[in-house]
């Protein structure tokens, strides 16, 4: 008769298995209860008009809701209210355009690093140290809202901010009568800049026409170059490439440009310069900014990192609970209220946690499970807060347009830990 010995008679012990389960919130700095948002003013000093590249215009200007919340729009398709309506603080996921939501990491970046949650005179240092070329004053209101709202509608609608230079040609072609230079519309040009290489002394002369086959010389145009290699400038007059001007619309140029080289000269690069109107067919600002909240909005989905607490390997065993790692951006606190964070020291752990780290709860007597709250607020350079959006409660609220609110949001996940037999 074989006998089994006591040891392997006793049941094995196992380690209870541990679960996380994670609940993501927004958490505005204050509470709002409610909110109202009203018709918007015809004559306010911060309204702007944009152009698409589409040749669509949008006028532009902060949502004002009361009480005293500022906002942009989450959907150039959307239409305002008439007539006073309710609207709801929620979060990103309760959008009812389904394009914006993989947009939110980037949104919420846009919302900390531009107005009005930085003023123009900060927002206006922080596009010269990134080298855009703002001159002597600084941004308008109406500017910095304009470039926003277009940076936003850019992720959630798809729309392109028209950016680029009316002072480039869209297509330049070499012949031999001279070089040509085409454009998208037709500017009135203020000057040119051409390199030129001559074996002796000789002319250029730029020319004008509005099909690209009949040419005219533009009036005091002709530059004369002595022999040699140089990067030469010529202003024009006032008007000297004005094809027609019509009351109410401005002054209308030439779509065709070239500059024609008499006598023993080579013709290198070419430049223009516009007279009476901006290099942009939005303002020069706007198109600065729009430009950087776009590269930061790509930089901080390209860098943020998804709140998430790994358990693998984790056990409960001799009142300690781990260990866990936490993954996110930047460094989070953390708090329970049904036990303590430790170390793998032993020590409490108090202070913000770095991505990383490995700790451990210890949880109080008696307690099966607990709640670990990672709160990160989200400063103006971090990534990684959330965006509060105000929804609309009135009849016909899904054609209302969705509007994210320009309130400071922490992120706040909650992990559910639970363990057990």
């Amino acid at each position: 008769m074989t006998m089994l010995s006591a040891e392997i008679l006793q049941p094995v012990r196992t380690r209870p298995a541990v679960t996380v389960r994670r609940r993501v919130r927004p958490r505005p700095a204050a509470e709002i209860s409610r909110m109202t948002r009203y018709r918007g003013g015809t004559y306010s000093h911060t309204v702007d008009t944009i152009a698409f590249t589409d040749g669509t215009t949008a006028r532009t200007d902060l949502i004002r809701l009361n009480p005293n919340i500022e906002a942009y729009s989450l959907d150039f398709t959307g239409i305002a209210p008439m007539t006073p309506s309710r609207y709801a603080v929620d979060s990103w996921s309760a959008l009812p355009n389904l394009r914006a939501h993989v947009f939110e990491a980037e949104v919420d970046w846009i919302l900390r690093n531009s107005f009005p949650h930085l003023r123009t005179g900060d927002l206006s240092k922080r596009l010269r140290a990134a080298g855009y070329p703002l001159g002597r004053g600084n941004i308008s209101e109406h500017e910095a809202i304009a470039a926003t709202q277009a940076a936003i509608w850019h992720l959630t609608n798809g729309l392109e901010l028209d950016t680029r230079p009316r002072n480039v040609p869209s297509r330049t072609v070499r012949t031999t009568d001279g070089v040509i230079a085409e454009f998208d519309d037709e500017p009135e040009l203020g000057g040119y800049t051409v390199d030129i290489t001559a074996d002796a002394p000789s002319t250029v002369v730029l020319q004008k026409s509005t099909d690209g086959k009949s040419w005219r010389d533009v009036a005091s145009s002709a530059l004369t170059v002595a022999e040699g290699v140089g990067n030469h400038r010529k202003s024009l007059g006032v008007g000297a490439t004005i094809a027609a001007s019509r009351h109410g619309r401005g002054r209308r140029g030439h779509r065709f440009y070239r500059l024609r080289a008499i006598g023993s000269a080579t013709i290198g690069e070419i430049g223009f310069s516009l007279n009476g109107s901006g290099s942009y067919r939005n303002s020069e600002r706007t198109v600065h900014l729009y430009n950087y909240l776009l590269a930061g909005a790509r930089r901080a989905r390209a860098t943020s990192t998804a709140p998430r607490l790994s358990a693998a390997g984790a056990s409960a065993d001799a009142g300690l609970i781990g260990p866990f790692r936490l993954s996110f951006t930047n460094s989070a606190a953390l708090s329970v209220p049904t036990g303590e964070l430790v170390g793998s020291d032993g020590a409490e752990i108090s202070g913000p946690i770095q991505p990383g780290t490995v700790f451990y709860l210890r949880p109080h007597p008696g307690t099966a499970s607990s709640t670990v709250t990672m709160t990160v607020p989200g400063g103006v350079d971090g990534f990684g807060g959330r965006v509060l959006t105000g929804v609309a409660l009135d009849e016909a609220a899904n054609r209302f347009t969705p509007l994210a609110l320009a309130v400071p949001a922490n992120l706040v996940v909650d992990f559910e830990i639970s363990w057990g037999r």
